[in-house]
């Protein structure tokens, strides 16, 4: 049985292909894509990320009183580890949760707000682009209901 070639059967063909090399495509891109992690600077743009955010933390009137007595090396020991496990980055963190983390601390919305604004700041002037921070900021809401003790 001989088939017929006619213009719709190469049109379908053509449409089928394309949509074959479109998803192969995504696909490899997807597998090279840098993580967030790597996006961020790997190890070297998250520490200073970090730290510039618990400086940041340090002046921030409304949230300052959180960080008195702590010491800022272990805190941001802890906190790069979170954040480089979090973002696809080599790091397995073995620290406490969010919840037990934070439980004494009462937060108000408004204080997390404020923590969050500080760490989005100090992503932009690392020169971290809009969508790497706009992820960021997606993790950090994602974390709210952990670090308010909402959780079920």
């Amino acid at each position: 049985m001989k088939m017929k070639i006619t213009p719709g059967l190469v049109a379908i063909s053509l449409i089928s292909l394309s949509a074959f090399f479109t998803l192969a495509a995504t696909a490899e891109e997807q597998a090279v894509a840098p993580s967030l992690y790597e996006r961020l600077g790997g190890e070297e743009g998250l520490t200073k990320i970090v730290k510039d955010t618990i400086a940041l933390h340090h002046e921030n009137r409304d949230i300052r009183h959180y960080f008195v007595d702590i010491d800022d090396n272990v805190l941001a020991a802890h906190v790069i580890a979170f954040f480089a496990a979090g973002t696809g980055g080599p790091v397995n963190y073995q620290g406490r949760d969010m919840t037990t983390t934070h439980a004494s601390m009462n937060m108000s919305d408004a204080d997390y707000d404020s923590a969050v604004a500080d760490v989005l700041k100090a992503v932009k002037s690392n020169g971290v682009d809009a969508e790497s921070a706009s992820e960021v900021a997606a993790i950090l809401e994602s974390l709210r209901p952990a670090v308010m003790g909402t959780t079920e």
